[in-house]
């Protein structure tokens, strides 16, 4: 399917392409801006406004507006350069797309949580001061816009060897279907740049705070119950485990359930064509709705989404359970 988009585009879809990955900062700026002005505007007129030109051939470029869109997210994190870190932090751009599941007290998001987990666990991170511009390539690689992918490829993948000290610390992302996208990146690039980038170590961060961060972590003050949502990325990535884990740390019962799958959101397919969403999580919602929770997670902020829209419930990143469960009466969560 990728392959067939690819050859479907003409030279100016891939200049634009190319456009977008070359200007990607601001491109993410722009979008954000806009849906924090769609939240400003009265919602028929942005109903009428999108399914007007849905019928007129946007179909695959505007969703059709629905009050459950998120606002703009927060700015990706500011640079970090700590003396001794232990990784490199690459807070994924959708986190910034997309504000947060609303959290009471408020909630800064998957990117926010993480960071302050370290501070909490004491284990110092790097975050590159080029992030904003950054991406793991999959709006290009899933679109088939080719020379638009080679080109954030070569752009992130140079930004992350010299921050990770040409492979020494690990990359850690905080969206799974991203940490998947980072791992084949260097799969875009011509021989010997795919090569001088093997070495590159790409983490979720699921993975790193079970592993680095929950043994220094206090110890958190437990829910009763939790609803977990794994996604195909941690399938692919075989980090099911791990989130179990974090999951686990958080709620006393923790329920995957039986009906669980795709979710069928898919970056922008859930916002393009929410009936096959609707489809695929229909058995799992039935699932989910027939009881009752004191939080719903997942890992990728797509897909907690996709879950929320399926299911009237509110799922957040599993780091900020974690974060919440985890702050000490002094501290300050936004």
């Amino acid at each position: 399917m990728k392959h067939l988009r690819a050859e479907s585009h003409g030279a100016v879809a891939q200049r634009a392409g190319n456009a977008a990955a070359r200007h990607w900062a601001t491109a993410v700026k722009g979008v954000r801006a806009a849906l924090n002005t769609a939240h400003a505007l009265p919602a028929p007129v942005l109903r009428a406004a999108t399914g007007a030109a849905r019928r007129l051939g946007a179909g695959e470029l505007v969703p059709a507006w629905a009050d459950d869109i998120p606002r703009g997210g927060p700015a990706r994190p500011a640079p970090r350069r700590p003396a001794e870190p232990r990784a490199v932090f690459f807070a994924a751009c959708i986190g910034s797309v997309f504000a947060p599941e609303a959290a009471p007290g408020g909630a800064a998001g998957s990117a926010a949580a993480f960071l302050r987990l370290c501070d909490r666990a004491g284990v110092p991170i790097t975050v590159p001061g080029e992030l904003a511009g950054l991406c793991c390539g999959t709006p290009w690689q899933s679109k088939g816009y080719t020379t638009g992918y080679r080109t954030m490829a070569s752009r992130t993948l140079k930004v992350l060897w010299e921050a990770s000290g040409h492979g020494r610390l690990p990359v850690v992302c905080d969206a799974s279907s991203c940490t998947h996208g980072l791992e084949q990146l260097p799969d875009a690039l011509p021989e010997p740049d795919r090569a001088r980038f093997a070495s590159l170590r790409f983490v979720d961060s699921v993975v790193f705070t079970a592993d680095h961060l929950l043994p220094a972590l206090p110890e958190p003050r437990r829910l009763r119950s939790l609803a977990l949502h794994p996604t195909c990325s941690t399938v692919h990535l075989g980090i099911e485990s791990a989130l179990r884990t974090l999951a686990a740390a958080v709620g006393d019962e923790v329920t995957v359930p039986d009906n669980w799958g795709c979710c069928a959101f898919a970056g922008d397919r859930g916002l393009l064509h929410p009936e096959v969403t609707a489809a695929a999580t229909a058995a799992q919602a039935a699932e989910i709705t027939a009881g009752t929770y004191d939080a719903y997670a997942s890992c990728n902020r797509t897909c907690e989404m996709g879950m929320t829209r399926a299911t009237g419930r509110p799922y957040r990143h599993v780091l900020e359970l974690l974060d919440e469960a985890t702050a000490r009466s002094t501290e300050v969560t936004p």
